[in-house]
């Protein structure tokens, strides 16, 4: 357990880091610029301008450093704890790559088929806290969709049936979800373009944060374990 949680927490700070410094550079730019398109009728009334520079300063750390968190947190739950227990049930090529796919899917996009990421000046018209259960709720379903795609996987007969059984496993308990889920209504508006663009930022975030993981964890996990030697004997 101790080896699983080090290479998860190694992993997670490695691909927090690298998502932090995405963050830094490619997403806090389009949100600072949605965010000021979204309160430009404020800032023309007389806004306080060096104020909510020093507000967004500090909003943009706090971004930043969240994001690292967020690697730390994925590194040590999805491939530490989880990857303990489905370890025996994992390729032993491309398996890590295989946890972060789930780990995308569950916390990201199983979610976003009813709770899209939606650029600042869009609010969903639910409350912060029925928002936050839908989330979590939908996570929960994009998990188990995960683990009952691989266990039918491992009980159909072939790869090819396996495949395709866990394709359809994992299709329909996300449809059941996303079919029982409340919708979800917008209010609010930006530039097309920049909707767009501000979804696909944030969905290349998510892509690279699991991708960086797992790719760290993959290393980790092919290292060679140092084999202890022999004490030499004195022969009689």
């Amino acid at each position: 357990m101790y080896d699983h949680l080090r290479r998860g927490a190694v992993s997670g700070a490695v691909g927090g880091a690298v998502y932090g410094l995405y963050v830094a550079l490619v997403g806090a730019p389009v949100v600072e610029y949605a965010e000021h398109l979204a309160d430009h009728g404020a800032a023309a009334a007389g806004h306080d301008h060096a104020g909510a520079a020093l507000g967004d300063g500090l909003a943009g750390a706090v971004s930043v450093g969240g994001s690292a968190a967020l690697g730390l947190v994925a590194g040590l739950v999805v491939f530490g704890a989880v990857a303990y227990v489905v370890e025996p049930a994992l390729p032993a090529v491309g398996g890590s790559y295989l946890l972060g796919l789930c780990g995308f899917l569950s916390a990201s996009a199983v979610p976003w088929l009813v709770l899209p990421p939606a650029a600042p000046g869009v609010e969903p018209t639910v409350s912060a806290t029925a928002g936050l259960t839908l989330y979590a709720g939908l996570a929960v379903a994009g998990a188990t969709a995960c683990v009952a795609a691989g266990a039918a996987f491992h009980r159909l007969p072939g790869r090819a049936a396996g495949a395709v059984g866990a394709v359809a496993v994992f299709a329909a308990v996300v449809g059941g979800a996303v079919f029982l889920a409340p919708s979800v209504a917008y209010e609010g508006s930006v530039p097309a373009g920049l909707g767009t663009a501000y979804t696909g930022v944030v969905v290349a975030g998510q892509l690279l944060l699991w991708g960086a993981v797992a790719t760290v964890h993959d290393r980790l996990r092919r290292r060679p374990r140092p084999t202890a030697t022999a004490a030499p004997t004195v022969a009689d």
